[in-house]
């Protein structure tokens, strides 16, 4: 009798001391508990994460860490895409993905750099929790160095403009110019955030305003001309004036772009309950010196009870693709013209 009372005196003692070494083992660490403690604010910005893995913890971490940011920068998709295009040379190198230089896109649209993690914790349910910090002073550093080299890039595409008499491609070069202009707002007003003493040490010799406003001139130098066969009601015609309208470009007698084309909207009988309209659209844009710089191919059907219906909706089909493919086609050239 006293034996198994012994033992079982022993087993208590054994399942609480386990007991307590899992408690222990899974206490949440100090980081986790204060962040700000273990992460000085004055040296560092951070944010915490959690998730079913650490990938997945690590990436809520950047997005909560980035909406430190949300309410005073606001990037626009577009403007990125052609700034890693337009800076894709020797005087800045966006691709630059060392240890050091670790950048990650979030959510939010921004590109934040230098973001690091640091420890992990599983708690009692499995989740994953993790810290991303922003090195302040490291931090500021590659801000400082990344923003001096688009102010080269900025200078450079100003002065191609100014060299240059062809309207067409003074307009490349000063919407280069802003590209790579707007960009760099976003990176100072990151830096405001992460070191605000560094931009008093920056030399920005130019205004992003005045580079607006003679972007916006440079658009309005360029008249264009639009004539598209077979467009009855100028469906097709008021699609690209929308699309003139938004690059800042103006309609005119005195062309400099040419946008000439043919639309086909007929009714073909596919055999089923719907209705449906075949399409096809041909699109060359044509420079002042009749060569055609960017080119626009698009054929499908749409369906819908009545024809009407079903060609409101090709009409509908054919605007997007205006505004994403043929704008894309026509900002890419561009910007290929003031490439190195």
């Amino acid at each position: 009798m006293k034996k198994v009372i012994l033992l079982s005196i022993v087993m208590i003692l054994i399942l609480s001391c386990a007991a307590h070494a899992k408690r222990k083992k899974n206490s949440e660490p100090n980081w986790l508990k204060d962040p700000k403690a273990a992460y000085p604010e004055q040296m560092y910005l951070t944010a915490i994460g959690e998730g079913d893995s650490r990938s997945d913890a690590e990436n809520m971490a950047a997005g909560n860490l980035a909406r430190i940011f949300e309410s005073n920068i606001i990037a626009e998709e577009t403007v990125n895409q052609r700034y890693m295009e337009l800076t894709k040379n020797k005087k800045t190198d966006i691709e630059e993905q060392t240890d050091v230089l670790k950048n990650v896109n979030v959510k939010s649209q921004q590109t934040l750099f230098n973001i690091q993690f640091g420890e992990s914790f599983t708690d009692d349910m499995g989740r994953v929790h993790t810290i991303a910090y922003l090195n302040r002073m490291k931090t500021a550093e590659i801000y400082e160095s990344k923003i001096s080299k688009n102010v080269d890039q900025i200078n450079y595409f100003k002065g191609l403009y100014n060299k240059s008499n062809d309207p067409i491609f003074r307009y490349a070069a000063m919407s280069a110019a802003s590209a790579v202009s707007s960009q760099n707002e976003i990176l100072l007003a990151q830096l405001t955030i992460i070191s605000p003493s560094f931009i008093d040490m920056l030399e920005l010799n130019y205004n992003h305003n005045e580079i607006m406003k003679d972007t916006n001139s440079a658009a309005s130098a360029i008249s264009c001309s639009i004539n598209i066969s077979n467009d009855e009601d100028n469906k097709v015609t008021i699609l690209i004036e929308e699309l003139i309208n938004d690059l800042g470009f103006v309609l005119s007698k005195e062309i400099i772009l040419s946008i000439n084309g043919d639309i086909l909207l007929e009714k073909t009988d596919l055999k089923r309950e719907l209705e449906f309209i075949r399409y096809e659209l041909q699109i060359n844009v044509t420079d002042n010196k009749n060569n055609v710089i960017v080119s626009m191919a698009e054929k499908g059907r749409e369906g819908h009870v009545s024809v009407q219906e079903a060609e409101a909706r090709a009409i509908r089909t054919l605007s997007k693709k205006i505004n994403n493919q043929l704008k894309k086609k026509l900002v890419a050239y561009f910007d290929g013209m003031v490439l190195e």
